[in-house]
């Protein structure tokens, strides 16, 4: 299983291997129609990566795993949600947040409160809102 893609796997016809498509069912916010995506790692954008929906090429986001702004922070999202997506064992949990990059380091932005769960077993994944966490949908990333 190729659970990440890089920049480079894009055939000439944009058509990636099946076996690294992470299938959102419902869709994320905002994009319910866009539910295949392939993560993109690159050296030059990292510790980042690039989600790029399969089915729309339009559409791409800037994502971060949230460890690195918040410690632990697979661990806020609630256990159903882990469950949900057929995950019960902590140590294969992801998550990842939609990130802007602002014009400085200072104002870019992750969107905490509404992370992306993802099993890389199935290659399915979720976006999911915690309300009591108190992170924020523009969590400073510095």
């Amino acid at each position: 299983m190729r659970a990440v893609a890089t920049i480079e796997r894009k055939t000439d016809s944009g058509i990636y291997a099946e076996d690294s498509i992470l299938r959102f069912a419902e869709g994320l916010i905002g994009f319910n129609d866009c539910k295949n995506f392939v993560l993109l790692e690159n050296e030059g954008i990292a510790p980042f990566r690039r989600l790029q929906c399969v089915d729309r090429e339009d559409v791409g986001f800037l994502v971060l795993d949230p460890n690195i702004v918040v410690k632990d922070f697979v661990a806020l999202v609630p256990e159903r949600e882990w469950k949900a997506i057929g995950l019960n064992d902590a140590v294969d949990r992801l998550a990842f947040a939609i990130c802007i990059i602002g014009p400085s380091p200072k104002e870019s932005t992750g969107n905490l409160q509404a992370p992306l769960i993802v099993n890389y077993t199935n290659m399915t994944g979720r976006q999911v809102i915690l309300s009591d966490t108190g992170l924020s949908s523009r969590q400073p990333l510095t």
